[in-house]
């Protein structure tokens, strides 16, 4: 770790945390005024706000981090579709790094995350990921259907594309989860062999939330995607802060048309194994030759990696003018501070009531259908 590295660190994550704030506080909380009026456009407004706030942060992570990335397999530019993205979990910062490789496919603004719970209360980045439509799940199977059901439905009556990345493994690889993954997996019927690379995935949840999807029309294919790292990589969010970067981040991408896959749970579930042994093969020879199939074509389009680079960094110049700015009126002006602080309360008030809210959007929006 170098000194130069650890201030770039900071200075990442200062500017996330402080830009989801504004954010928060001047974009999406007026926008929320639009969910009694007109569920559509609140949905693409605050889909909008999140996949420009996601591609400035892809600015950071490739023009100040320096991180690079490879992408191969199958090429996901030629159609916008409506997806699952299911994504192997090596470390706790994977969800972050996929943000480059779907800017490249201009689908940032249809990306949604699952995530725990408890991210939904971190002020700022928790509450902005809420307001742009992300799946929150707090382990809990009952609770998880029932919230799997609602942003189903939100999904569906905001008639908007969406492609949404979970982790079938439920956490990131390390030697006692991949310990406890083998152990728990091998009493179960699907069980094959043991894993090195990945843990084995929880196919309850992938099943019931496909079935849901696919029920309500709001799904096109499934995006098998399998992350891997080049040299020294940080396996935690403290890590990248303390200046530990990975120096490549390869993808590889395996698209599965929704058509294609079986319909009887057990016949899915034994779907997403088989494509977790695939995955498990693919890692071992990716960690022993640093490459994903060489086989397959490599993604690299010069025009668009062009247009990308141009595009993030008038984003992150953007960012950058508004924090500014609204820094600016919050110092100077009185009605600013009072205004942040009848945002904070409403945040507060969004927390508490949160569940009841959702429910009532749903019901609102069903009625005038």
């Amino acid at each position: 770790m170098t000194l130069i590295n650890l201030i770039k660190g900071i200075l990442f994550y200062l500017t996330i945390i402080i830009s989801a704030l504004y954010m928060l506080v001047f974009a999406y909380t007026p926008a929320a005024l639009l969910i009694f009026i007109n569920q559509r456009i609140h949905f693409r407004l605050c889909s909008f706000i999140m996949g420009h706030y996601l591609l400035m942060i892809t600015c950071l992570l490739e023009d100040l981090l320096d991180i690079r990335i490879v992408i191969t397999g199958d090429e996901l530019t030629k159609e916008k579709k409506r997806s699952i993205i299911v994504l192997n979990h090596r470390t706790r910062l994977d969800w972050m790094y996929i943000w480059m490789l779907y800017s490249r496919f201009e689908l940032l603004d249809q990306l949604k995350i699952t995530l725990k719970s408890e991210l939904k209360r971190i002020p700022g980045i928790g509450w902005g990921s809420y307001h742009g439509g992300f799946l929150f799940l707090h382990r809990k199977w009952e609770r998880d259907q029932d919230e799997m059901q609602k942003t189903v439905k939100y999904y569906k009556t905001s008639q908007s594309p969406v492609s949404l990345l979970i982790f079938p493994e439920g956490t990131n690889l390390s030697s006692i989860a991949t310990l406890k993954s083998n152990n728990y997996a091998s009493k179960q019927k699907l069980f094959n062999r043991s894993y090195d690379y990945c843990l084995h995935p929880h196919t309850t949840g992938f099943t019931y939330l496909l079935n849901t999807m696919r029920s309500n029309k709001i799904i096109d294919s499934v995006d098998d995607v399998t992350i891997g790292y080049e040299g020294n990589f940080p396996m935690t969010e403290l890590d990248l802060l303390k200046g530990h970067f990975p120096k490549r981040v390869h993808f590889h991408v395996k698209r599965y048309q929704i058509d294609d896959i079986p319909n009887e749970d057990e016949q899915i579930s034994l779907w997403l194994q088989k494509c977790w042994d695939e995955k498990e093969d693919r890692l071992k020879e990716f960690y022993t030759k640093n490459q994903f199939d060489s086989s397959s074509k490599q993604f690299h389009h010069q025009q668009t990696e062009s247009n990308v680079k141009i595009q993030r960094r008038l984003t992150l110049i953007l960012s950058i003018i508004i924090i500014i700015f609204c820094s600016y009126c919050f110092i100077v002006f009185r009605t600013v501070k009072f205004y942040v602080l009848i945002i904070c309360i409403f945040q507060l008030i969004m927390e508490l009531y949160i569940n009841w809210i959702q429910d009532l959007i749903t019901q609102h929006h069903t009625k005038h259908q």
